[in-house]
């Protein structure tokens, strides 16, 4: 391999050396070919820019449809060109660079209609177009106000959801003063649409779009306060989850004591998420006295990882040892075998968790195919080889019994590794010539399965 870094090597070379040698790729890859035609428009900002205009109009005439298949590789194609949008045009010409940002936001529709965006893909990259309008925008020479009122109509005309970064990042491009003036225009705003529907059984869509709006730019500004008007203003008693979207806000502008006063009474199904505020407001103003009973209180009620570590985490160490045993208790009362293991797992007692499967394998629910096959694995790499075992069993009989032909594969290399695996003393579990003949028996003529553990 060479030694010499390439960047270093290739500025060591003749410019005629290196022209043949992009003339020889232009000739065989049509993007460096275009990549090169652009390189020669580089002193044009104009003839730039209409070349990118001609892409952007060629997808928005397009007919093609992209399902799920597709849609990726189109979003990086619309990625690409933001990208070379920014490199290329921004830098010598920010005011043409921005027009064209703009036209592409605008074209959302397009794009959102002519794809199959169930992965996200076109929302991203759409999300991607805002921050570059936003970071480009504020290198124009352009008075603040004017580009604030372009701001204000682009993410006003938003129709799929994926312009909020015009707002939530509004910070890239205006002052704080900008802020608070766009904020008290779209308050004033509001108290219109409040006065103009009062007494209305159902208030209009209008209002709810300007609320999000003020709640994203509070966030910008991290002013909790602007949220809180904006939800106060056309709902004075707000619904515990606009109360956990204010405790949040406050919470994360480290502001506990105006929390607290949205965490009294009860959220009925969403209390357990107010009392886990609760402790969290109580941590972040020195109450440590009332925030560990509260952790305790939530990991009892309802165990995972989550409510262990938020619990044990925030405990000072001469406490940590009765809360692991307290909590060793409560996984071992678990009637879940998995959970129960995967708990102690993390209170590093991996002899219990092995002996919880192994007495409990029955019980394994191999369909939690999130949470057993890395506990699995950890299992495994730690030679508790009985543990692994009841899972990996758990999982590959619950494809089968399903019938579940999408995860053979799956299930063809769970049985891989109870091959490699392969402890001699399993007991109480069947040896694995027992469960691989009980195997066949009953699902022997899953010949799809079959043929691929044979490939395996």
């Amino acid at each position: 391999m060479p030694t010499e870094n390439l960047a270093t090597f290739l500025r060591r070379q003749h410019a005629t050396t290196l022209a043949d040698i992009l003339l020889e790729l232009a000739s065989d890859h049509p993007d460096v070919h275009k990549r090169l035609q652009r390189l020669q428009l580089s002193d044009s900002p104009s003839k730039l820019a209409v070349a990118f205009k001609q892409t952007l109009a060629g997808w928005r005439r397009s007919q093609q449809y992209h399902d799920y298949k597709s849609v990726r590789a189109f979003a990086a194609k619309l990625e690409l060109w933001l990208d070379q949008v920014a490199r290329e045009l921004a830098p010598k010409d920010p005011a043409m660079a921005l027009d064209l940002f703009e036209a592409f936001i605008e074209a959302d529709e397009t794009f959102f209609e002519s794809a199959d965006d169930s992965g996200g893909d076109i929302g991203d990259v759409v999300r991607r177009a805002c921050r570059y309008w936003l970071e480009t925008a504020a290198r124009c020479e352009a008075p603040e106000a004017a580009l604030r009122e372009r701001l204000l109509k682009l993410a006003n005309a938003d129709a799929y959801g994926a312009r909020e970064g015009l707002f939530r990042e509004a910070n890239l491009l205006l002052s704080e003063q900008g802020m608070r003036e766009l904020v008290a225009e779209l308050e004033g705003t509001m108290a219109l649409l409040i006065a103009e529907h009062r007494g209305a059984s159902q208030l209009p869509y209008e209002v709810i779009k300007v609320s999000a709006a003020l709640s994203l730019i509070g966030e910008a500004l991290k002013d909790p306060d602007v949220k809180v008007r904006a939800i106060l203003s056309y709902r004075p008693d707000p619904n515990p989850m606009q109360k956990e979207a204010i405790v949040r806000a406050y919470l994360e502008a480290d502001r506990p004591e105006d929390a607290m006063k949205w965490l009294e009474g009860n959220w009925g199904h969403l209390d357990d998420r107010r009392q886990r505020l609760l402790a969290q407001a109580h941590g972040q103003h020195g109450n440590a006295e009332l925030s560990h009973p509260l952790r305790q209180a939530l990991f009892e009620k309802s165990p995972s990882i989550e409510a262990l570590r938020l619990w044990l985490d925030e405990l000072p160490p001469q406490q940590q040892v009765a809360a692991m045993e307290r909590a060793g208790h409560v996984a071992l009362a678990l009637p879940n075998p998995g959970l129960a293991a995967q708990i102690l797992v993390e209170l590093h007692r991996e002899a219990d968790a092995e002996a919880v499967l192994v007495d409990l394998a029955a019980a394994i629910d191999g369909a939690d195919y999130f949470m057993l096959p890395p506990l699995a694995k950890t299992l495994a790499e730690g030679g508790r080889l009985k543990g692994a075992t009841a899972i990996y069993r758990a999982l590959l009989l619950n494809i089968l019994e399903r019938a579940n032909a999408r995860a053979y594969g799956h299930a063809a290399r769970y049985l891989e590794r109870l091959q490699l695996m392969s402890p001699t003393d399993l007991v109480p579990l069947p040896p694995h010539e027992d469960f691989l003949a009980q195997l066949r028996s009953k699902h022997g003529r899953k010949t799809a399965f079959w043929s691929l553990v044979g490939g395996a």
